[in-house]
């Protein structure tokens, strides 16, 4: 069994280096991407509800959660997501897939602790624009790929019985590239201007998480999880060139001297934010919980683009969700065994453009279906939608298919016999 799951392990952490794009979001291009991690497959079922807690499952949004760890947990996820892009005139569809987190999470007999990486932004698209109205006509092209990867290493505790806190270190690292590129009808080369960042930078999750027995059968649980301020330090180039139309040798390029323009190496603000969640349920029968996320705005500006009509203000997100299984014990039904998960969110992400806010929701629904005594398999399916159509944006209508494996094993057992 060990064997197999270091094979996991070294599989899995060999993929997620090649998987970058998560995301084909054209609203990808503004600040450090879109954010393509909002929790474990099981949480995100629930709507990513971060309050939720239990003893074989790992909760990588709250610290604190790790202080419930009573097994080894190897964790892993995987998305598979269709899109639909539609404007006031046109609609275009396509699809994407990347390993969502990797991570393992480990008990002792004083604290518990866990690591892992996490594909945590992810930039991708790639947009044409036609002008007929000009002489030569005029095609505009815009790409991007690249995002930002956390590396993170996690303690969780008991401070009391029923208060359990945690802290997050996380090392966030990767690199963006945009290029824009302009071609006219009947001339040879065309320009580009390719901007590159690489991005590096350390911040800190802090929570608290109170169990408390309410009833006899019914638990409450509470949280409150703090991300304070952060900066990501990000060295830039850019370089403007020309490209022949045919894609044969020729052109010319010039990198441009950024240091002049104090633009070499800029900071990006990643903002403070504060979640509070609370929830009641009964242990392996039933839970109900909600979510309210606060995230300060003036951040995420990336100073190398002079961005007209686009401000980062106060973000929210509100999430709702829970489980039931039937009957967890069960020696005569499979089905009864499985966890039935849904919820609803709903994000204010604080993107506006051309004062038209971005805003994005989806409703989500799953199953854990166990095996092999406390791990399991959890499937998710999530409908949502990002973007509005007006003032000439694009709306992204999207479906997603997600799987994660949550495995257990039993370290730090002495023998009883010889």
């Amino acid at each position: 069994m060990k064997k197999l799951l270091l094979s996991i392990f070294i599989i899995s952490n060999t993929f997620i280096m090649y998987s970058q794009t998560g995301s084909l979001s054209p609203y990808s291009f503004y600040g450090i991407g879109v954010s393509t991690f909002k929790g474990t497959m099981d949480n995100r079922s629930m709507g990513g509800l971060n309050v939720y807690s239990d003893s074989i499952h790992l909760n990588l949004t709250n610290p604190a959660a790790y202080s419930e760890l009573k097994l080894v947990n190897y964790s892993v996820g995987v998305n598979y997501n269709n899109y639909n892009f539609k404007t006031d005139n046109t609609s275009e569809t396509a699809t994407s897939a990347n390993i969502n987190y990797l991570a393992v999470g480990i008990p002792t007999k004083h604290f518990n602790f866990g690591f892992g990486i996490i594909p945590q932004t992810s930039v991708g698209y790639f947009l044409t624009s036609t002008n007929e109205t000009v002489v030569p006509e005029r095609i505009d092209r815009y790409e991007g790929e690249g995002g930002v990867n956390t590396a993170f290493l996690t303690f969780g505790f008991k401070l009391f019985k029923r208060v359990g806190f945690g802290i997050t270190t996380n090392y966030e690292f990767g690199n963006l590239r945009h290029t824009s590129s302009r071609f006219l009808k009947d001339i040879e080369l065309s320009t580009r201007l390719e901007n590159n960042s690489s991005l590096s930078g350390v911040n800190f999750v802090y929570s608290t998480l109170i169990k408390e027995k309410i009833s006899n059968k019914l638990t409450l649980q509470a949280t409150y999880i703090f991300k304070p301020e952060s900066k990501l330090s990000s060295n830039n180039t850019q370089i403007l060139g020309t490209i022949p139309v045919s894609g044969g040798y020729g052109g010319d390029f010039q990198e441009i001297d950024l240091a002049a323009l104090n633009l070499e190496k800029t900071k990006i603000t990643i903002p403070k934010s504060n979640s509070f969640g609370l929830g009641v349920g009964q242990e392996t029968k039933w839970f109900i919980g909600a979510d309210y996320t606060r995230i300060a705005g003036g951040g995420l500006d990336n100073k190398l683009f002079n961005l007209k009509n686009v401000e980062f203000k106060e973000a929210s997100k509100i999430a709702f969700g829970g489980f039931w299984i039937p009957k967890h014990d069960s020696f005569t039904s499979y089905f009864s065994r499985i966890v039935y998960r849904a919820g609803i969110r709903i994000e204010e992400t604080g993107l506006h453009i051309q004062n038209q806010a971005i805003n994005e929701f989806g409703i989500n629904f799953g199953f854990g279906l166990p095996f092999q005594g406390f791990s399991n398999i959890n499937l998710g399916f999530e409908l949502g939608r990002r973007g509005t159509k007006d003032a000439g944006l694009i709306q992204e209508d999207f479906f997603s298919i997600r799987l994660g494996l949550s495995l257990n094993d039993r370290w730090f057992v002495k023998n009883k016999y010889n």
